[in-house]
């Protein structure tokens, strides 16, 4: 058992990587980790002070007599201090309370920063990897009462590590045996609680992925998005049960522990009761006998039972410590991930000719962990102030291009350049303020109108007149200009005071965030289908003028959309199988012509 002990106490060094964790903390909270530590070693101090006046209180009183007025000024002495000692000591414990809670929050605060700026700063592959889903649920977690607890742990190890140091060194001035005796009874429980946690951490990582489903089945039943369709189709009961399922085979799997560490946490415990008593029967024995001082018997009865309280409360907060090692090493690991798109140590500032050209030459793409690939030799030239449109049914990879295009992804082979440089010399975040995308499943921000829109140039300095000419653009300022508060109106129904606001509203909001944007290509993937057919057509129609100077990329299934383009690609199972004008394209009658030819079955879109 001892060296399965000293393995686990190995893993837990290893595996908690304990000087990371306090690098982290006195990280976040310089100033208040300082305080911890300083009024630790004031309370460690205190405490002892208190003990051993009390120890020579009760000395000097047996020594001349209960009735002697000789000694009444040591006496008074003795008492002052001791009462002072134990004061102090428990105003100290007080303030240290909410110290630690003061450095708690600044620690959670500090970590949930740290794992939104960890999370911002991957590329677009890892949210599309259950390993990574798992990896930031364990993270998160954690929320905001594990970093309290590790701090706390943290703190409590220290402070009974440092008032075991102080006890132990009395009860050894006693007799040498009594503190060896009572830690060898305490290590059986510390053992169990030890591989207790080391069995629910190994169950925590083998049920993340079905308590990420659990939340999902939560989300589905209580969030908005699928609420009309859950009632419509009768969704609900069906849903909870199996929620109800999964939850069930959760506790199953967490009782089944408990119930093995209860068992053995009763049998150490009874172990670690033989061993109080027997301590106090060898001492009861020795004073009988006149081995011990009257002092030394009370200084025993007071400083060993705070010794067992202690080696308990020291076993609860390392076995607490090693049970949150599967949140910490989420926590490290989900920041120790790094984005796969490379950063050029040198990256070339972005061309700022009035005019500039996109092209994509010999490109292909294979998702990873992908056989086939999605995208192959595809060759698009997007000229400056040009509208150039992609077409292709379901599955032919036009998300994947855009998000190609956006550098989310790197090409497998092949590149795409700006002006000629492969934009991958570029630094990603400067080149994406090139292209602004209004994407399929485009966001819905329950926010002000006037944020929707800004959200296309979050970090420009830029007049409330180009958010409300952005709107007109889009079509937008005719429903704003109904909301009683106008721009400032919260969008959606979560919050309150929100407005509702329809998926065709939703669209334009969209779509005027990337007019106000100052990218110089804008690209919309689909982004008129919810919009009625004169909204479309007033857009298009005038689609050149609302777009300025910049260059366009229009994704659609509709005809009316892409037709007025410079340009068409078709694209199919991955391939630029045509290309043309929208007039060059219908003459060839080939994939273009039978996609939007009103006479062939095809034309269903």
């Amino acid at each position: 058992m001892m060296k399965s002990f000293l393995t686990k106490l190995h893993n837990l060094s290893t595996n908690l990587n304990l000087l990371r964790i306090l690098k982290l903390i006195w990280s976040a909270s310089k100033t208040w980790t300082a305080v911890s530590i300083a009024f630790i070693v004031i309370e460690s101090a205190l405490f002892f002070s208190s003990l051993y006046m009390l120890k020579k209180l009760i000395d000097t009183v047996s020594k001349y007599g209960i009735s002697n007025v000789q000694n009444e000024s040591e006496v008074i002495k003795y008492l002052s201090l001791a009462a002072l000692s134990a004061i102090s000591y428990a105003a100290i414990k007080a303030i240290s309370v909410y110290i630690t809670e003061k450095q708690s929050g600044e620690v959670a605060e500090y970590i949930d920063s740290k794992i939104h700026e960890s999370a911002i700063g991957l590329d677009l592959s890892f949210y599309e990897s259950p390993e990574y889903f798992d990896i930031l649920k364990r993270a998160r977690d954690m929320g905001s009462d594990r970093p309290n607890m590790i701090v706390f742990s943290i703190v409590d190890i220290a402070k009974n590590a440092m008032s075991l140091v102080v006890i132990a060194s009395m009860l050894v001035a006693i007799d040498w045996r009594l503190f060896p005796i009572l830690a060898l009874f305490i290590i059986p429980t510390l053992w169990v609680r030890i591989n207790f946690a080391d069995s629910q951490n190994a169950l925590r990582i083998a049920q993340t992925a079905l308590e990420r489903k659990s939340g999902y089945m939560s989300t589905l039943l209580t969030a908005d998005t699928h609420a009309k369709e859950i009632r419509s189709f009768g969704l609900g009961d069906y849903l909870r049960k199996i929620h109800t399922s999964i939850r069930l085979d959760l506790l199953s799997g967490r009782l089944k522990i408990s119930k093995r560490r209860t068992y053995k946490e009763l049998i150490t415990s009874t172990i670690a009761a033989i061993g109080f008593f027997s301590c106090i029967a060898y001492i009861a024995i020795g004073s009988i006998h006149g081995r011990t001082s009257v002092g030394d018997i009370t200084l025993f009865l007071v400083a060993f039972p705070q010794a067992f309280n202690v080696l308990q409360g020291l076993s609860t907060s390392i076995s607490t410590l090693y049970q949150n090692n599967i949140f910490v090493k989420s926590i490290f690991e989900l920041f120790d991930l790094k984005s796969s798109l490379p950063e050029v140590p040198n990256p070339l500032p972005i061309p700022e000719d009035s005019l500039i050209n996109l092209e994509i030459k010999n490109m292909s793409f294979t998702y990873p962990h992908a056989k086939r690939p999605t995208l192959s030799d595809i060759n698009i030239k997007m000229p400056a102030g040009k509208i150039v449109a992609v077409v292709g049914m379901n599955g032919a990879g036009k998300s994947t291009l855009i998000k190609l295009m956006c550098r989310l992804y790197d090409p497998s082979s092949g590149e795409i350049t700006l002006n000629g440089i492969d934009i991958r010399n570029f630094q990603s975040r400067e080149f994406r303020k090139q292209i602004c995308a209004v994407f399929q499943d485009f966001g819905k921000y329950n926010v002000s109108a006037a944020d929707n829109i800004r959200f296309g140039d979050i970090d420009g300095q830029r007049r409330e007149e180009e958010i409300e000419e952005a709107a007109k653009n889009s079509g937008a300022d005719l429903f704003i200009d109904t909301f009683p508060d106008r721009y400032q109106t919260i969008m959606g129904r979560i919050f309150e005071d929100g407005h509702e606001v329809s998926i065709g509203q939703w669209q334009k909001l969209a779509i005027a965030r990337a007019f106000y944007s100052k990218a110089r290509f804008i690209i919309l993937d689909e982004a008129t289908s919810a919009l009625d057919a004169n909204a479309e057509k007033t857009l298009f129609d005038s689609f050149r003028e609302r777009i300025g100077n910049r260059s366009a990329i229009v994704i659609s299934h509709r005809q009316s959309a892409v037709k007025h383009a410079d340009y068409i690609y078709m694209l199919s199972n991955g391939k630029i199988v045509e290309s043309g004008t929208n007039e060059e394209l219908m003459a060839l009658q080939g994939h273009y012509f039978k996609l939007f030819n009103k006479n062939s079955a095809q034309n269903q879109v």
